[in-house]
């Protein structure tokens, strides 16, 4: 991975034997469901539903580490750690702001790279 990208793509590339198709649709997946977690990541944390935060963090992590951006998954498994044990919530703020960031970084750079 360059020091410079928010994603490796290693992974996808070895699971789908170099299928650039494959390799495609799951960035364009990523690019429709980012924005909708990031909604709803807020508006969960925001009516303190940290049960649903918990469930939705969960659902997302898998397509993020498809993607290898590890930053970004770090967090996310932070935050479902976080809610999961319902302890550090005070943390949770400063972390979904991270998270958002990473996105969006990450969704800057595929946009960049793949238009």
């Amino acid at each position: 991975m360059a020091d410079d990208k928010s994603y490796d793509l290693t992974f996808l590339n070895k699971i789908s034997g170099g299928d650039n198709n494959f390799i495609l649709e799951m960035i364009s997946t990523f690019k429709t469901i980012a924005p909708e977690y990031i909604r709803k990541a807020d508006e969960y944390y925001n009516s303190g539903l940290i049960d649903a935060l918990s469930k939705e963090t969960h659902r997302f992590i898998p397509g993020v580490s498809f993607l290898g951006a590890k930053s970004l998954e770090e967090d996310l498994l932070q935050i479902e750690d976080f809610t999961k044990r319902n302890v550090h919530l005070e943390q949770l703020p400063e972390l979904l702001g991270k998270v958002q960031n990473k996105i969006n970084i990450l969704l800057e750079d595929f946009t960049h790279d793949f238009h």
